[in-house]
């Protein structure tokens, strides 16, 4: 089971916030290796720079590497506040211990910058495809912008599809503003395409992407105006509908946590937690 959640921050799976062993909570992180081998184990840092301690692991199974992206289905345990001096104040961030229950890989990216593709239109264009992709949600976390999308997809046995699809997202920098930045998802499903012909076959599939966007920041500024473009599927398999959403994207601070968006918008305070059980998995790179 997926699921989605504002900001990195801790949502809990019911409305009562005491700590127990029969609840959980589901937050993007990144992860954090206390050593070079697995056996030394690792931490979990949340978007709003909590860590998470773990405690108990019921997957210990689970390889992982330093610096990868997941999203964590967890237990707390108990918790403690850091404080953190910096160079001009005090930082107080949350340590939490936990029982680790689960973990989602999530594909982690920088955006592409819109004057690298014209500098070979043709061959990039063509690479980085136009193929329609559903938006499910989109989060700001940190420094990511964490989406949730669907793509049509022919599955395999096992329920993934036999061809990678490749997501990238478009920095525009081709328009210098200091007040706003437009990004585009882009979605290149290779073959893995329907037509009126084989449409039968096709299913929607699930994936997961964080893209890292602290560098569409001016300098100088920790926040901007973000306009996220998409394309989707109309009526038919002909039509195609440009899709939007904005928001302001907000990095640093002593939270480094921002607004969320569901298709109500970035800057909605928060967005409905929603469950992915038995969603068919698209391969993405």
């Amino acid at each position: 089971m997926i699921l989605f959640l504002f900001s990195g921050a801790l949502v809990a799976c019911n409305d009562d916030d005491d700590y127990s062993l029969g609840k959980f909570w589901i937050s993007y992180g990144t992860i954090e290796m206390n050593g070079k081998s697995q056996s030394a184990g690792y931490t979990i840092r949340l978007d709003d720079e909590s860590e998470l301690l773990i405690v108990s692991n019921l997957i210990p199974y689970v390889a992982v590497e330093n610096g990868q992206r997941v999203i964590a289905n967890y237990t707390i345990l108990g918790e403690v506040e850091e404080d953190r001096a910096t160079n001009s104040s005090t930082v107080f961030r949350k340590q939490y211990y936990i029982r680790l229950n689960g973990l989602t890989d999530v594909l982690s990216k920088a955006p592409v910058r819109q004057s690298f593709i014209l500098e070979d239109e043709e061959v990039r264009e063509d690479s980085i495809g136009n193929d329609p992709i559903r938006v499910v949600k989109a989060s700001f976390g940190g420094k990511y912008l964490n989406i949730s999308f669907e793509v049509p997809m022919q599955p395999t046995y096992g329920g993934t599809s036999s061809v990678k699809h490749f997501i990238n997202l478009i920095h525009d920098d081709t328009q210098i503003r200091n007040d706003s930045v437009f990004l585009t998802l882009r979605h290149n499903g290779y073959e893995d395409v329907p037509t009126s012909g084989n449409s039968s076959s096709f299913v929607w599939g699930f994936g997961l992407v964080s893209f890292d966007i602290s560098s569409i920041l001016p300098e100088g500024q920790n926040s901007i105006a973000v306009k996220l473009i998409w394309t989707e599927y109309g009526e038919s398999l002909d039509d195609r509908e440009t899709k939007s959403d904005t928001g302001t994207f907000t990095y640093g601070g002593s939270s480094q946590q921002s607004a969320s968006t569901g298709r109500d918008g970035l800057n909605s305070s928060q967005s409905p937690v929603e469950s992915m059980k038995d969603r068919i998995t698209t391969v993405v790179r």
